[in-house]
């Protein structure tokens, strides 16, 4: 064997290596956390989503739950613990339901607490450009519909028990999925605005105004973010191949609660009183009177329903989470008959 044959059958032989390493690594820890790897291949995409390992040969009710931004994994390990990105524990319910959790384009299924808990980056530290590409909501709300479009076809998940459960970001994609999609049993949103991102920030500057007593220069704000919204389909055209621009507009040219009017089936919305970018859910009975939605406030929770909490001497030590509180109510929801 010649000297350029010897390299490229060690090269090969070295990829073979390296790439049977990180699947038998993404296995073990997959499998640690209880879950089990479908890949979705269509003619434009692969998607990844990862469905909770059932000991049961029938039909299960199926939570499909939509996490919010960050370029996040969705398997995160350290020396003692591997678990999901669904922030709540899932092991309680197994027996009653599936969960499924779909993999952020461009990012890995695995990463460590310790590197990757903030957000993923490469080795030369940027973002990867797949994520960044496909950070929007109408690339979101397509990659979810693919996955509940493939969910009912299976055999594991009662037709009549398929649910979208959305927290943050997530659930401006579970509204904008749910709109006319009658394979959807009941929907769940968690923490957003009701509106978009920018009637968020408008609330965020009106409130500060308050406590800083300068109208005038929140004002100007406050018309400068009404200006952009009015303008957003125009300023389209104009920057069309801007990528950070068409991630933006995705998420403010659609109101959430307009894709709630489309909805035929019944809506939970969720979020904490401490959570000023949730206000304007308190709206929500006024907006849409007529449909069947429940409102639940969890008083002194912010975003992720975190408390903060304090000595006997009033000196803040550090917050509680009750998302494990959160869910066990939305499961009794969930389960509640129509």
């Amino acid at each position: 064997m010649n000297l350029l044959k010897s390299s490229v059958v060690l090269a090969f032989f070295l990829l073979f290596s390296q790439t049977s390493f990180s699947q038998n690594k993404e296995d073990y820890y997959l499998k640690k956390a209880g879950y089990t790897k479908t890949v979705i291949t269509t003619k434009i995409d692969s998607i990844s989503f990862l469905t909770s390992i059932s000991n049961s040969i029938l039909p299960k009710a199926t939570i499909l739950f939509i996490q919010g931004s960050n370029p996040l994994p969705i398997i995160f390990y350290d020396d003692k613990s591997v678990n999901s990105a669904i922030p709540f524990d899932v092991k309680p319910y197994l027996e009653k339901f599936n969960f499924v959790i779909i993999a952020r384009k461009g990012i890995p299924l695995i990463g460590s607490y310790e590197r990757d808990s903030k957000g993923y980056t490469t080795e030369k530290g940027n973002i990867p450009d797949d994520y960044i590409k496909n950070d929007n909501l109408n690339y979101r709300v397509n990659q979810v519909t693919t996955v509940i479009d493939y969910l009912f076809k299976n055999n594991s998940v009662k037709k009549d028990s398929l649910f979208v459960v959305g927290h943050s970001e997530g659930y401006r994609v579970a509204a904008k999925v749910a709109a006319n999609n009658t394979k959807i049993s009941k929907l769940v949103c968690m923490s957003a605005d009701p509106f978009n991102r920018i009637t968020e920030y408008i609330l965020r500057e009106r409130v500060q105004c308050f406590k800083n007593n300068d109208d005038s220069e929140s004002q100007i704000k406050i018309d400068k973010l009404t200006s952009e919204y009015k303008n957003i389909e125009e300023d389209s055209k104009e920057f069309k191949d801007d990528i950070d621009f068409t991630n933006w507009a995705s998420y403010n040219r659609t109101l959430s609660y307009e894709s709630f009017k489309k909805f035929k089936n019944p809506i939970l919305i969720i979020y904490g009183t401490n959570d000023i970018g949730s206000a304007h859910n308190d709206l929500l009975p006024f907006l849409l009177p007529k449909k069947n939605i429940k409102i639940k406030a969890y008083p002194d929770y912010g975003h992720n329903f975190e408390k903060q909490e304090f000595d006997l001497n009033k000196k803040e030590t550090e917050s509680t989470y009750h998302w494990d509180e959160v869910f066990k109510d939305i499961k009794a929801w969930l389960l509640q008959s129509q």
